[in-house]
Formats: structure tokens, sequence, C-alpha cells
């Protein structure tokens, strides 16, 4: 066996070793919860392994899908569902903050409502039954509380249209205030 061939069998034993390394460091970050491929990317990044070798290791995590944008998408939306509804429009932002593409978040967030039985419309309805318990009774305060839910709506991404029917079904304008 030449030199040449020797290092050559050292180089690659070499960049092996640090594939299985970068590896290993993806594996301890997904062990504490489900990533995007993204955020694996940035956490590698950081370790500072080459974007080759990054590129190396996801390649094995998501052959074997351990890093798998979709399933986390999935996850994602189920979790919101049951713990914190929230509008179609924010969970695709807070997903593209985590490094999923909207084209690859939006028709997986409807599926995922399809599957679930849940419309933006029902979302909001369980959003504004619990915000409506913490907000006032008095019949003074009702437009108050009807700006109140609108706003808590807008900020949990539901849309103008639907933030407006369900908050005039659920808490109904005064007469006066109808005239407004």
């Amino acid at each position: 066996m030449s030199e040449e061939t020797k290092e050559e069998d050292r180089t690659l034993a070499d960049a092996s070793e640090v594939e299985r390394r970068a590896v290993d460091a993806a594996l301890n970050f997904l062990s504490y919860r489900q990533r995007t491929g993204q955020e694996v990317r940035r956490k590698l990044a950081e370790r500072g392994f080459s974007s080759e070798t990054i590129e190396s290791a996801m390649g094995r995590l998501c052959a074997v899908s351990l890093v798998d944008d979709e399933a986390f998408v999935a996850a994602y939306v189920r979790d919101r569902l049951a713990h914190r509804p929230m509008g179609v429009r924010r969970m695709a932002q807070e997903l593209y903050l985590k490094g999923i593409p909207r084209d690859v978040a939006q028709p997986v967030i409807e599926r995922m409502l399809r599957e679930e039985g849940a419309d933006e419309w029902s979302l909001a309805r369980r959003v504004v039954e619990k915000k409506r318990q913490t907000l006032s009774s008095r019949a003074g305060d009702r437009g108050v509380a009807r700006r109140r839910l609108r706003d808590h709506l807008i900020r949990r991404g539901f849309e103008s249209r639907v933030v407006r029917e369900v908050v005039d079904e659920l808490l109904p304008p005064q007469e006066h205030e109808a005239e407004r």
C-alpha cells in the first residue's frame, strides 16, 4: 500500500469520524424534543461543523425520519389544537420562524385541521369562550369586552372575517353599538 493511499484512507476515516460526531450532536439535540431541519442545521453550524458535514449528517437523519419537517408541522398543529388554538396564519408564521417554508407548512396545517375536524371558526370560538371567562360581565363593559376579544383573536392569527363573525355570534353587540 502506497503512502498516498494510506493518507487517503486516513482522510476518509477522519471525515467519517467528523460526520459521526455531527450525527451524535444532532441526536443529542433531538433527544429533548422534535426539531425542524433548519434548527438542527443551525445547531450543528454553531458547533463548528462544516456545511458539507452538516448536509451529510442531515441526509442520514432524514433517511431514518429523525428529521422530518412535515411530521414536525403535523405534531405542532396537533399540539396547538389541543393546548393553545390559534389561526392558520399565526401557525404558518411561527413555523416559518422555525425554518419551515410556508409552501411546506400550509398544506400540512390544512390537512391536520381536516383530520382533526377543526376549522378557523371552531378554533376562534374556543379561544373566545376561554377568554370571555376572564373578561368583566358588567353591562357597561360590553363594548370593551368585544374590543378585547377582537384584539385577542387578531393576535392569535385569525382572519378578520372570522374574528368579526365569531365575536358577533358569541357576544352580540347591543342595539346602541350596532347603530354606530
